[in-house]
């Protein structure tokens, strides 16, 4: 992964996506001759996280809206956000704490 510093963020994430989705191209075709462990390319996880998505939705069609609440494994919410969606367009916004707090306790 080369990070341009020079490009805006957006720009940068997606040209880090474009690199990885081409080395995991590579990669998954080196494993099929290859042991993981001769695959220099291979990149070992720092971690792999599960947690379950809870979507609360208040509205259907155009436009739609909503939560989105996360959850770890212990059941623990650690994060949300409040989703609007119109046409072909949509944008998330993270909830603060005392909105997760807030959204929390009127759904769950």
């Amino acid at each position: 992964m080369v990070d341009d510093r020079t490009l805006p963020f957006k720009e940068r994430a997606y040209k880090n996506y474009q690199e990885e989705m081409a080395s995991l191209k590579k990669v998954e075709a080196l494993l099929h001759t290859q042991e993981q462990s001769e695959v220099e390319e291979y990149r070992e996880p720092l971690s792999i996280e599960e947690r379950k998505e809870v979507t609360v939705l208040l509205s259907w069609g155009g436009p739609s809206d909503g939560y989105k609440v996360y959850f770890d494994q212990d059941g623990e919410a650690v994060a949300g956000c409040y989703f609007f969606a119109d046409w072909f367009e949509y944008d998330e916004i993270k909830l603060r704490d005392e909105e997760l707090d807030r959204v929390l306790s009127l759904y769950f």
